[in-house]
């Protein structure tokens, strides 16, 4: 008898706030299909996604799985292959002992309740040989980057090579649309030999990241540490590059950055984001430069006292600039601990990185010794690696071989013996086609779901539901890969399923949506460039102190859109298409009370005409902007009514008219150059 997994493809159609009071979950066994139902409440949040395993239903009961296909949705039967693909059947003995051992692993991971769990997988031993592993593959493989004292070309990227968890090592399988290449075609020459091996391609795509990607190599500092740190906050590593070499250009020292004026710091930051770090960037060049003599410290303890400086970043330049031992934790270094320990939490939560994440990682940087009798051996950096070694190999792994997309078997990846998260997918694996193994594991991951969170008496480092979540999440992957791909080994599958199931998903924020109406008065006296009005955004707040177009939001979804489904819960708000003539309402007011609470010439703004009949998009990290443009031209050959000198307004702002290489002096943001950009794009329409 062939056996058979339930798929009621109508779930993904309801709401992930449900009443339902109890959730069925079906898994293959062999020739079986158990079920196992756990009462959950209200939210079941981890079934968004895995209607690959589980069918929902209203009621409590648990009578017999029927025959055949149920009436839920559009049920499926998918039938196990295992011996299509010549899959040899282990011994009773063999069998008995990998599903005993596998039981072992599994119910250690399910009943754990205290975070001592995850650290004895980094035991002094353990730590050391992950150290070890972790230097050799990094010396031999690290990307080429300028503020590692690197000359060009330069190869940032990862984009296009993260792990496919099905190309990976032994797995050939069908790719996912967003995984891109196997990740070995990155690596497959080491760094020191690709920047003379570099393709005609590779060659291509590094000139049009930006300028001096075939720079000369330079020290490493930790000044220079310090502006790559901030920079590679929340931005690619690509991106940074040319930004980078930019401004160590123009301010290769602490007192250089400090004397520099805001418009100076700023165009040579527009277009990275997150202005508030060149703010802070630049403050902290001038505490450095007053407080210690413009020698950046050398502790962590007085690099905290540095503006824009915490704990991540001031680490990071100890441990690399002085080989200081302290490790570093970032969202790439919390997915690695969280696969080599099995924490079932996201990247985000604060216990992992503000908190224990970091005694984890420091296991690692602080590991001298392959005894495990504490005893130090007297081994130099040039066999375990500094502390900044050890640091950047980890955060270098989580960006390649352990990405999210990261398989965990790959052969090149130096950590695939020492994944927690592949042999709990193997186990989980093994035991689904054991049906009193699988039976005890639903049973255990019932009692995890339904036991009350006692102070005391739940791990800190996993979310409360996060091994339920990562174990639905392990089979709904597994299942999926199972009856899809007849090319890869099941074991490979499983430990595929479980890499890609740690650390969990984080819960989804919903970002704000705006409505912003946009003014662009442009005008050219005869024989000058053309001009545009500018306004600088206030000193705090979003993209502070930044130059734009004038501007007015009309819709706010924080303030208007907020709704609820009868139950306190709110629902998602569609942007609402704002009456054109309220939007040119707003920006006649915005316009006029411009003219009148500045210097500038008293002029006619009024006239101006709806650019085009789609909004702009601009996407920030908490914000949405739709941008409705209107573009005005002024018609006029007095120069002294545009002229470039600025003004200030009663409300402190600045206001102006500049041209395009004015702009770029004092750097305008992406959106600005958006907006421009489509305006210009009309204007050569119309010509």
């Amino acid at each position: 008898m062939v056996g058979t997994i339930i798929i009621a493809r109508s779930i993904l159609a309801l709401s992930p706030l449900w009443n339902a009071q109890s959730i069925t979950a079906f898994s293959l066994q062999g020739n079986l299909c158990r079920r196992a139902t756990i009462t959950i409440g209200k939210k079941v949040d981890f079934l968004r996604g895995n209607s690959h395993i589980i069918q929902a239903m209203s009621s409590t009961s648990s009578s017999s799985l029927p025959d055949g296909p149920t009436s839920i949705g559009k049920a499926t039967t998918i039938r196990h292959r295992s011996r299509k693909r010549g899959v040899k059947p282990a011994s009773t003995s063999q069998s008995n002992n990998t599903v005993d051992n596998s039981m072992e692993m599994l119910e250690r991971w399910i009943e754990h309740d205290d975070h001592s769990y995850h650290l004895d997988f980094l035991s002094p031993p353990q730590a050391y040989k992950i150290r070890i592993a972790l230097v050799e593959w990094y010396r031999e493989n690290r990307r080429q980057l300028p503020w590692r004292g690197d000359g060009g070309p330069y190869d940032g990227s990862t984009v296009g090579f993260a792990a496919s968890a099905a190309a990976g090592g032994k797995a050939k399988g069908k790719k996912r649309k967003d995984e891109g290449n196997d990740i070995r075609s990155f690596f497959g020459s080491s760094s020191s030999k690709k920047k003379n091996k570099q393709s005609a391609g590779d060659e291509k795509e590094s000139i049009t990241e930006g300028e001096g990607l075939a720079d000369a190599p330079r020290e490493v500092t930790a000044y220079g540490v310090w502006v790559s740190e901030i920079m590679l906050q929340q931005t690619r590593v690509e991106a940074v590059i040319p930004y980078w070499i930019k401004w160590m250009k123009s301010f290769p020292t602490v007192h250089d950055l400090a004397n520099a004026t805001d418009e100076e710091v700023n165009s040579h930051w527009a277009g990275l984001g997150f202005y508030r770090r060149a703010r802070y960037l630049h403050a902290g060049a001038k505490r450095v430069v007053n407080d210690y003599n413009g020698v950046v410290p050398n502790t962590v303890e007085e690099l905290l006292k540095v503006e824009g400086i915490g704990r991540y970043t001031a680490s990071a330049v100890a441990s690399i600039a002085h080989s200081v031992e302290v490790p570093v934790v970032d969202g790439n270094v919390c997915r690695v601990l969280s696969r080599l320990t099995g924490i079932a939490n996201h990247i985000k939560a604060p216990v992992l990185k503000d908190d224990l994440g970091w005694s984890l990682a420091e296991r690692i940087v602080h590991a001298k010794s392959c005894s495990g009798d504490g005893k130090v051996e007297n081994i130099g950096y040039e066999i375990i690696g500094s502390p900044g070694e050890v640091n950047q190999a980890l955060m270098e792994l989580g960006a390649t071989y352990c990405s999210p997309a990261g398989s965990g078997i790959d052969d090149g990846d130096p950590l695939k013996e020492f994944y927690v998260s592949t042999q709990l997918g193997m186990a989980i694996g093994q035991a689904a086609y054991n049906s009193s193994a699988s039976g005890r594991v639903e049973s255990l991951i019932g009692r995890k779901s339904l036991a009350p969170t006692e102070k005391g008496n739940q791990c800190r480092l996993c979310s409360p539901s996060g091994v339920s979540t990562a174990y639905y999440n392990i089979m709904a992957r597994m299942t999926a890969d199972l009856s899809t791909d007849s090319k890869t080994k099941p074991k490979a599958v499983y430990a595929i399923a479980g890499h890609a199931s740690l650390p969990i998903p984080p819960p989804k924020k919903s970002k704000r949506e705006e409505v912003i109406a946009v003014a662009v008065i442009s005008s050219q006296v005869s024989g000058k460039e053309r001009r545009w009005l500018m306004v600088k955004r206030p000193s705090t707040g979003l993209l502070a102190g930044q130059w734009e177009f004038p501007s007015v939001c009309v819709w706010n979804s924080a303030k208007d859109g907020e709704k609820t489904n009868g139950k306190g819960k709110k629902t998602t708000v569609e942007v609402p298409l704002i009456d054109p003539t309220v939007r040119s309402d707003a920006l006649d007011s915005c316009l006029s009370d411009l003219i009148s609470s500045s210097d500038l010439p008293s002029v006619d703004l009024n006239q101006r005409s709806h650019l085009i009949d789609v909004p702009i998009v601009h996407i920030f990290s908490h914000v949405v902007w739709h941008m409705w443009v209107e573009h005005g031209e002024l018609d006029t050959d007095e120069e002294e009514l545009i002229q470039s000198k600025r003004c200030k307004l009663n409300n402190g702002q600045e206001a102006g008219w500049m041209t395009e290489c004015d702009m770029s002096s004092v750097g305008i943001t992406s959106g600005v150059r958006k907006v421009l950009a489509a305006v210009q794009q009309s204007q050569q329409s119309a010509a």
